[in-house]
C-alpha cells in the first residue's frame, strides 16, 4: 500500500513538473530575426503566423525622473522617453550621446513650465549631426543631465534592423526624411 502511494506521488510530481516546464516554454520571450522574417517573405505575403516578436521586451531604465522604456533597441525603433516629477526650480537639458560620443538629441527641461512629459526619437542617420555611418549608431548610448554629467543612463542599439527599415540606414539616405507611402493617404 505504501509503495503504491509513493509511486502515485512520484507520478504526480513528474506530471506537475512537465506542465510547469511546458508553460514556461510556451510563455518564454521568443524573437524572430529580421533575416528569418525576410527569408519567409512575410512582408509581401502577410501569411507568416509563426513569427514571434521582432523587438526586445520592455525593461524600463530610470535615472531620477527620467525613464526610457527599454535597454535594447533595433535600428528603426523609436526610443520612448518619459520625464516625471520635475522640481519647479529645475532648468536643465537631457542630452543623448551616440556610442561614438556625438551629441544626438536634446530635451530641454523647465520645471516652471511643466512637471513631466513624454517624448520619443529614433536613432537615425543625420547629416546635420555629421552622422552618416550606421556603425556610429550601433552600441551603448549615454544619457546625461546637463547639470549632472556624472550620473548617466545607458541603452544599447543593436546591429539588427526592424524589418523594412534597412534602406533608411544606407549612406545615401543620410539626411533624407522617411516619407509616407503615397497610397497611405487617401483623398475623399
Amino acid at each position: 500500500m505504501e509503495r503504491k502511494f509513493a509511486v502515485a506521488v512520484i507520478i504526480g510530481i513528474i506530471i506537475v513538473a512537465g506542465v510547469i516546464g511546458y508553460q514556461i516554454n510556451e510563455n518564454a520571450w521568443k524573437m524572430t530575426s529580421t533575416e528569418e522574417y525576410n527569408e519567409k517573405n512575410c512582408a509581401q505575403s502577410g501569411l507568416c503566423t509563426d513569427i514571434e516578436h521582432f523587438v526586445y521586451p520592455e525593461n524600463p531604465q530610470t535615472l531620477f525622473g527620467l525613464q526610457i522604456m527599454k535597454d535594447k533597441y533595433l535600428l528603426g525603433e523609436n526610443v520612448y522617453v518619459k520625464i516625471t516629477d520635475i522640481p519647479k526650480e529645475l532648468k536643465t537639458m537631457v542630452i543623448f550621446y551616440t556610442p561614438s560620443g556625438k551629441q544626438f538629441f536634446e530635451i530641454p527641461i523647465d520645471g516652471e513650465r511643466n512637471s513631466g512629459f513624454k517624448q520619443y526619437f529614433k536613432p537615425q542617420l543625420l547629416m546635420n549631426r555629421n552622422l552618416c555611418d550606421v556603425q556610429e549608431l550601433i552600441g551603448v548610448w549615454n544619457i546625461i543631465f546637463e547639470n549632472n554629467p556624472d550620473e548617466r543612463l545607458q541603452f544599447e542599439v543593436l546591429d539588427q534592423y526592424l524589418p523594412g527599415n534597412e534602406k533608411f540606414y544606407e549612406k545615401k539616405s543620410c539626411g533624407v526624411s522617411k516619407e509616407l507611402d503615397p497610397g497611405f493617404i487617401k483623398s475623399p
